[in-house]
């Protein structure tokens, strides 16, 4: 997330320098880059919660597959079986602690692009 808004700093220079130029003051561009890391952050672990559920549901497939007991007819298989089971509100907490930890990585970013100076961002190319 850090290298990702960071290289959104260097290709936005100019934009950060017409907002400072037209009035923006520092906290505004902070909030920027932060929400932008918040936002990253988000759908980071939206995907992520998303493809472990079905990563989880698919092993427990293949794990009640193969899992099998011998019953007096023969064998049979574990229809049941949930040996990946998370708590709903799992689901939550990590999409929580992704918006935070993309928030916490875009502090530096987010500080840099504040502190930029307008006239030299004008002048950048």
């Amino acid at each position: 997330i850090v290298n990702t808004l960071v290289m959104s700093i260097y290709e936005r220079f100019r934009e950060i320098g017409i907002m400072k130029a037209v009035g923006a003051s520092n906290s505004d561009i902070n909030k920027i880059f932060l929400y932008e890391a918040g936002t990253i952050g988000f759908m980071g672990g939206v995907f992520g919660v998303i493809t472990g559920y079905i990563f989880g549901k698919g092993l427990n497939i293949i794990a009640s597959y193969f899992i099998q007991t011998s019953t007096s007819e023969g064998l049979t298989t574990f229809s049941g079986l949930n040996l990946f089971e998370v708590p709903f509100w799992l689901f939550f907490g990590a999409i929580i602690f992704a918006i935070l930890l993309g928030i916490i990585a875009g502090v530096y970013p987010a500080r840099r692009a504040a502190r930029l100076d307008p006239i030299d961002a004008l002048r950048h190319e």
